[in-house]
């Protein structure tokens, strides 16, 4: 068995766990490999035996599971590798919160015995697609917790209608908004007023950016509709905090259901909507 690990650095406790992990993984005879960017970092902690791939198609293609270290961001950034090699990810938490973190540092070694032994289940968790105008390839193809589009600083508010497969839903004026996956609804949606959706559903979450009416209030979509968006000025595009797209006045912009899915390992004690409580009441 074979475990690709993608730590996060920036984070203050990634070293010391990431040393647990590999001492852990080592003793169980499991080998771990790593991504050509981190190949410094590993070395710099002693860590000759992971083996560094030569890129990021081949490291993902030849290991059995993904371990993510870090917070809901290294999770997020890791989901579209296992999305695109179909490989089960399961993060751990170095961060503050860790929402999409299943795995906390004092269970550690516990659930590195279960995910080597197979004792663990799979969530298919969808994610989103962004197309433009008539085109018919994404100029976004994964987005696994949200898609925000809004004003830009030029502007004090967007106008935009909002369409669901060709028909015309409603006009709305607002700061933007806020298409959530299920799994991104813990997130920034979450912050926005929108509610909390179980990941399992397969279901696109519309939270509008400070709408200039008391009316208008969040919708929760099919994930087999086309939501499409036009506005007479311009707008910014945000995919999972990281990808950034200025968007001209006049442009559909689709956004639909991606075809590819992370998995994400889950332990099945721990119980989203208990796991999210205990979250929220440290969020205060």
């Amino acid at each position: 068995m074979r475990i690709l690990l993608t730590p996060n650095f920036t984070r203050e406790r990634t070293g010391e766990t990431l040393l647990r992990v590999c001492r852990i993984l080592e003793r169980m005879q499991v080998s771990a490999c790593g991504l050509p960017e981190a190949a410094e970092q590993f070395r710099l902690l002693g860590l000759d035996q992971v083996k560094i791939a030569q890129d990021w198609k081949t490291a993902v293609s030849e290991c059995d599971c993904i371990l993510s270290i870090g917070g809901d961001g290294t999770v997020i950034h890791s989901a579209y590798y296992s999305a695109w090699g179909q490989k089960p990810l399961a993060g751990i938490n170095t961060g503050k919160l860790g929402f999409l973190c299943q795995i906390e540092p004092a269970r550690l070694e516990e659930c590195l015995k279960r995910i080597i032994g197979g004792e663990y289940g799979l969530e298919q968790r969808i994610a989103l697609s962004v197309r433009l105008g008539s085109e018919r390839q994404p100029i976004i193809d994964f987005a696994i917790n949200d898609v925000v589009i809004s004003k830009t600083p030029q502007c004090n508010i967007a106008d935009f209608e909002l369409s669901c497969n060709g028909r015309l839903i409603d006009r709305y004026q607002a700061d933007g908004t806020i298409f959530s996956t299920p799994t991104g609804s813990t997130a920034y949606s979450l912050s926005a007023g929108g509610p909390v959706l179980d990941p399992r559903l397969e279901a696109i979450l519309l939270v509008p950016l400070c709408p200039h009416s008391i009316s208008t209030r969040p919708i929760v979509f099919s994930a087999y509709n086309q939501l499409t968006i036009r506005s007479r000025s311009s707008l910014m595009l945000l995919a999972d905090g990281q990808k950034k797209l200025s968007i001209d006045p006049g442009t559909d912009i689709t956004v639909e259901r991606s075809p590819l899915s992370a998995q994400f390992i889950t332990f099945m004690e721990n119980e989203f909507f208990e796991v999210l409580t205990t979250k929220i009441k440290q969020r205060g």
